[in-house]
Formats: structure tokens, C-alpha cells, sequence
């Protein structure tokens, strides 16, 4: 497994925009929780974000036509996560 850097829980994030323009739904994270779990439903990430060598964030860029990763995003558990 990859160094994840140690994001205080305060700072942490997850961004999920959608750009009907480019027609692309993107998400981003912070949380190692959220990363691993996308990491694992969809896939490697299209930006990997890095402080010291270390992964401090993860992007993913969905076009609207794939519409199982899309809701994948949008799901509850990625949205508001477990805490």
C-alpha cells in the first residue's frame, strides 16, 4: 500500500462537480477512506495528489456516459462516508 500524508480529519474533503460543458462528472478526495474505496470501484484515480512523497489526495474524471461509475459517485457512502 501506498504513504498516505496524514490530513487532520478537519481538512479533510471530498469534492464532487459536475461540469455539463465537458459533459464529465469529476470528484475529488482527500480522505484515505474514500480513496481506497474508489481506487477499488473504479479504478486508478486520473490525479494522484502528493505532499512528501506521500498521496495527499486523488481526482477521478467520469464521462456522463458511463453511468455505473457515476453512480458509484453519487452514492451515500462516498458522498457523506462513515465516520
Amino acid at each position: 500500500m501506498k504513504k498516505f500524508y496524514n490530513t487532520l480529519p478537519e481538512e479533510q474533503e471530498t469534492i464532487i462537480n459536475i461540469d455539463y460543458g465537458t459533459k464529465e462528472v469529476n470528484c475529488y478526495t482527500s480522505r484515505k477512506t474514500q480513496i481506497t474505496k474508489l481506487t477499488k470501484k473504479l479504478g486508478e484515480p486520473t490525479q494522484i495528489y502528493h505532499i512528501d512523497k506521500k498521496i495527499s489526495g486523488a481526482s477521478w474524471t467520469i464521462p456522463f456516459s458511463d453511468k455505473k461509475s457515476a453512480n458509484i459517485i453519487f452514492s451515500k457512502s462516498i458522498i457523506i462516508g462513515q465516520l
